[in-house]
């Protein structure tokens, strides 16, 4: 009839007209690890997130990387303009207005929509957000801090005919939180005059070789990045009176004030203070980032500034093959961790083509990690709660296996910062699960039993095979075994494995009445509070400039099973600086943190190193700059020559390990040894002879 042939006819165009759509994230989970859905999102709250454009001729991009920072090619110190970089790499004209066409006919005004080199900064309600990606926002809420996200619940999804443009969406899925490779403390104020095992700027300038009186001219500019954290100018100012330390000419606060929501103030505190007071009269500028932005949206601010800083030190860190835990997506286009860190490489690759220093803290939980890793680490069985607290100093048995009915495993306590682990460790029947475990086992007197710094251990009077295995409340409770198919020994960090930053690992001294008489890799098994981080990428592949150095560690005989790393891929710290027993000044006024009482604190971190040897950098630029020659720029390349051509502007580091991380012992892990290593790089800097090269190198 007529009827239905209008009918069909209405049909066919609804077909024809029906918006094919991909999709480029997705979240259906109420929980994911830590994070707990808690409530709808409202209609009209702002929400910022990035589009990440697919770029143009990134070969060419990274050959003029490797030639700048090449101190033996024609075009060393070349460096490019951002303007350059842009007509290099950037997206067509047309692909890019056909992306900006799309969010103003979705109710994103032009001012709220923002291009820039790669990518468009979109800032906008989540009423409009929802109707760009078809999906459903929600608020997530962190069992752990307290602190919300709005991010996406279900399948985020964009057109089709975009998808050959639109490489990936950052800022709507991702659920980022404990990134920071915090500095260590036990919170002990330091009473009395300092020990001389404490380090202080002076310690440092002395036994680095750093000439007295080394102060820049002003011409230099550095940064400090931070993420949902904050450092107090109250806590600044009693530091530089203290130790006799001048103010930079210029401090400026980049970030909003998160000290009113109880963010952290040690990792900035440390940074600003060290920072400046290595690199002393360096303008510095404190580039905060809020909670859930991550290094690709410090590397893509870094690169919009008109006058960025040129060496600049982050102390933040994640397992490099678990990036998506903590950013965009990754289901777009079979989207994962790799093409993550491949894109924010592309973005730090940029910064060192503009000539800028990126130096990144190494981790502080060796080569096993903790936050982030899965764990699978056979503990080492003479090494029982090494950072003391315990009621034992021995367990015959330290670990145990717990696995639920879908089959996810925990490894206890090395998993403990697993995602798998977090999940398990809130419900309360794992904890039932325990008591069962625990009664069905009570010859062996088992129990957890908590370290100096709450972190747990499981103790046993019986061998782990004496230990009956436990089937209840959706758990099963097992002895650990270990198994190469239920993930890696060891686990990556990163941005400190991307070969395009200068990876810095932490050491500690030994003292004898009051000198120093060895430095050696920062480890817990020393008196450390930490542990250096160190390793090999799981897929970024070795960079040519380390390659020699590598292959003589390789050759040295002592490594870990062949079959926990892969030789073949960047190997990292390339250099290393004491981490151990910094004194920091922090505020422990609640009603202003911003101001004092401020009481000294030791720290441990491979985030006291990377900044304090940044501020050394900075005074090179200094001297560049002020002779007329090109900043530093990338200088890993400069680094590994340096080693060949002057060895003695480094001091080896031949005494360490790091198997453990910062609370437990695995079996295995890396040993220092003569020449490059995965605890130390090529070895602490002798600064006043690494100077002189660099100069020399640039022509001063």
């Amino acid at each position: 009839t007529a009827k239905t042939i209008v009918l069909l006819f209405i049909a066919i165009i609804a077909t024809a007209t029906a918006e094919h759509r991909s999709s480029i994230a997705s979240r259906h989970q109420g929980t994911v690890g830590r994070w707990i859905i808690a409530d709808d999102a409202h209609d009209n709250e702002q929400i910022s997130f990035k589009i990440m454009l697919k770029q143009r001729n990134i070969n060419q991009l990274e050959k003029a990387f490797w030639e700048i920072s090449d101190p033996k090619h024609p075009s060393f110190g070349n460096f490019m303009t951002y303007k350059e970089i842009h007509e290099l790499v950037a997206p067509s004209p047309r692909s890019v207005s056909r992306v900006l066409r799309w969010l103003n006919n979705n109710g994103v005004s032009r001012t709220s929509a923002l291009y820039y080199t790669g990518h468009i900064q979109v800032r906008t309600t989540v009423a409009v957000a929802s109707k760009l990606f078809a999906v459903d926002f929600v608020k997530y809420r962190s069992t752990v801090s307290g602190k919300t996200l709005t991010r996406i619940d279900g399948e985020a999804t964009v057109p089709q005919h975009l998808t050959d443009i639109i490489e990936f969406v950052s800022g709507i899925s991702e659920l980022l939180e404990q990134t920071r490779i915090h500095p260590k403390s036990f919170d002990t104020e330091v009473d009395g005059p300092l020990d001389d095992g404490y380090i202080t700027p002076s310690v440092l300038k002395s036994y680095y070789a750093v000439p007295e009186g080394a102060e820049a001219t002003g011409t230099s500019f550095q940064g400090i990045a931070a993420f949902d954290d904050f450092f107090s100018m109250g806590a600044l100012e009693q530091f530089q009176k203290q130790f006799g330390v001048s103010a930079p000419p210029q401090l400026i606060r980049n970030g909003s004030d998160c000290f009113p929501e109880s963010c952290d103030q040690y990792e900035s505190d440390l940074d600003v203070q060290y920072m400046t007071a290595m690199g002393a009269g360096v303008n510095t500028i404190f580039l905060g980032h809020d909670n859930g932005e991550w290094i690709l949206d410090w590397a893509l601010g870094l690169q919009a500034m008109a006058n960025p800083p040129l060496v600049n030190s982050i102390s933040y860190g994640w397992a490099e093959d678990q990036q998506c835990e903590i950013t965009s997506g990754c289901q777009s286009f079979s989207y994962n961790s790799q093409q993550y860190v491949n894109r924010t490489n592309i973005e730090i690759m940029k910064l060192g083509n503009m000539g800028l220093t990126v130096l990144v803290s190494d981790g502080d939980d060796g080569a096993p990690s903790l936050g982030g890793s899965n764990g699978n680490c056979p503990l080492d069985p003479a090494t029982y709660c090494p950072t003391g607290g315990c009621n034992h100093t021995r367990s015959s048995c330290n670990e145990l296996i717990f696995e639920e009915k879908n089959g996810t495993l925990c490894f206890f306590p090395m998993g403990v910062g697993s995602e798998s682990c977090a999940s398990m460790l809130q419900d309360q029947n794992l904890e039932n699960a325990l008591e069962a475990f625990f009664e069905k086992n009570a010859n062996c007197d088992p129990n957890l039993e908590y370290d100096r710094t709450q972190d747990p251990h499981f103790y046993s009077s019986c061998q782990c095979s004496d230990l009956k295995e436990v089937t209840s409340n959706g758990y099963t409770i097992k002895k650990y075994t270990f198994d190469q198919n239920n993930g890696a020994i060891f686990s990556a960090d990163y941005p400190t494995s991307s070969p395009y930053v200068t990876s810095v690992g932490a050491t500690q001294f030994l003292w004898k009445e009051g000198k120093v008489t060895a430095e050696l890799g920062a480890s817990i098994l020393n008196g450390a509070k930490i542990t250096t981080g160190g390793g090999f990428s799981s897929f970024q592949p070795q960079p040519k400039y380390q390659a020699e150095a590598v292959q003589s560690f390789l050759n040295s005989g002592t490594l870990p099973p062949s079959w926990s790393y892969n030789s073949a891929m960047r190997g990292y710290p390339d250099i290393a600086f004491n981490g151990h027993n910094y004194i920091i000044s922090a505020s422990n006024n609640t009603a202003d943190l911003d101001t004092c009482p401020c009481p000294d604190l030791p720290v441990d971190g491979t985030s006291c190193s990377s900044p304090a040897l940044a501020g050394l950098l900075s005074l090179i630029n200094d001297k560049l700059i002020a002779g007329g020659a090109k900043p530093l720029g990338f200088i890993n390349q400069i680094l590994y020559q340096m080693a060949v051509d002057q060895p003695s502007a480094f001091t080896d580091i031949t005494q360490g390990n790091n198997r453990c991380n910062r609370s437990y012992c695995c079996k295995y892990g890396y040993t220092a040894t003569n020449g490059w290593d995965p605890v130390s790089g090529l070895g602490s800097p002798v600064f006043d002879q690494m100077e002189a090269y660099i100069l020399k190198l640039k022509g001063l």
